[in-house]
């Protein structure tokens, strides 16, 4: 049996949300903060944010290890992830349909925020693989046409892959855990035609336009 997730003690310090999301809502994005800081932070590194303890180092290691939908959901690290989004679920029970896709969707968001090290809040995955490459003169982390590849994801599966590869691009660091796994959602809400009335509020554009614009920030630096 897994350790039952404990809600946040009294003055635990919570960094608030990012101000705009796509795809999740305030209390999602802190539920995956403070399970996303008990992955990755060890006890010196968590204890400024929280009096919970981390999670054992093999519990993250079990989830990178994932490389489908299934096998995370039977991972310990999901467990803990779904217990805190779900605590309510004694009270209501959602149709069936919808569970299946909000599991699916936090699966393959616990399969990609497990791969980032160190956040910066706020910021973009598209941003940071606009960004300049250290040590060259005009190259971005991602290429134009691997990013193309990144938007053109077909499957759960095929986004862990590519976002993956994403991040060790990024160097798994510079990244909202938030926004990250927001994207992902994002993406997920697409997949089954739930598209945003504004087309600038979609999965492709939200991310073309970060990635696009750092790149154009990189260029104007360099004139």
């Amino acid at each position: 049996m897994s350790e039952v997730e404990q809600q946040p003690e009294a003055g635990e310090k919570t960094a608030a949300a990012e101000g705009y999301l796509y795809a999740l809502d305030k209390q999602e994005a802190i539920a995956l903060r403070q399970w996303w800081r008990r992955l990755v932070m060890d006890q010196s590194e968590l204890k400024r944010y929280s009096k919970q303890r981390p999670y054992p180092r093999g519990v993250r290691a079990a989830l990178r290890r994932c490389d489908s939908i299934e096998s995370v959901m039977l991972t310990e690290a999901f467990r803990h992830l779904w217990q805190a989004l779900e605590s309510r679920a004694w009270e209501e029970t959602p149709p069936k349909a919808f569970r299946d896709h909000r599991l699916t969707t936090w699966a393959a968001v616990a399969a990609v925020s497990s791969e980032l090290r160190a956040e910066t809040f706020d910021a973009s995955l598209g941003k940071r693989l606009g960004e300049k490459r250290p040590n060259t003169v005009d190259t971005p982390r991602m290429s134009d046409l691997r990013f193309q590849q990144l938007l053109d994801c077909h499957t759960p599966e095929e986004l862990i892959r590519r976002f993956r590869r994403a991040l060790k691009l990024a160097e798994n660091t510079g990244v909202s855990v938030v926004r990250l796994a927001d994207m992902v959602a994002l993406w997920e809400r697409e997949q089954r035609g739930q598209y945003r009335t504004n087309a600038t509020q979609r999965f492709a554009f939200v991310m073309s336009d970060a990635y696009f614009q750092a790149r154009a920030l990189k260029t104007a630096a360099g004139d």
